[in-house]
């Protein structure tokens, strides 16, 4: 098992027993505060099992696997670069967003272009 996942392991049930510490002690912590210890605990949990099963000592990345992210990542960024223009654009015909929704534009537009983008280059033979 990877040092990363060990780790990962060992703060989710720290996390996990801290929530258990905390209910015995009832009205010293709000109950919100005690579902998201255990949450967090949890799905830490769960991630890190996950990745372990999933991808056991990790995924060997040779120069094609770098070469396609990386054009990913540089064709996410100009797109991106772009949609920021057309956001400017917007600007000035008066098209009012305020800054959470012209950053969460620009935060998933990024996200879903580097995933279609690399998508479209691992399908791709001729890298």
């Amino acid at each position: 098992m990877k040092i990363e996942n060990k780790i990962s392991i060992a703060v989710a049930v720290g996390f996990l027993a801290l929530g258990m510490i905390l209910s015995n002690y009832p009205g010293s912590v709000s109950s919100g505060i005690l579902s998201g210890i255990f949450a967090v605990g949890l799905s830490m949990l769960f991630t890190s099992l996950y990745k372990h099963f999933k991808y056991g000592e990790g995924i060997e990345q040779d120069e094609r696997t770098r070469k396609v992210m990386y054009r990913a990542l540089a064709g996410s960024w100009f797109a991106t670069l772009i949609l920021t223009t057309v956001l400017m654009f917007a600007d000035r015909l008066n098209i009012s967003l305020d800054i959470r929704g012209a950053l969460s534009i620009i935060f998933f537009f990024m996200v879903f272009t580097f995933s279609a983008l690399n998508w479209y280059f691992e399908k791709k033979e001729d890298m």
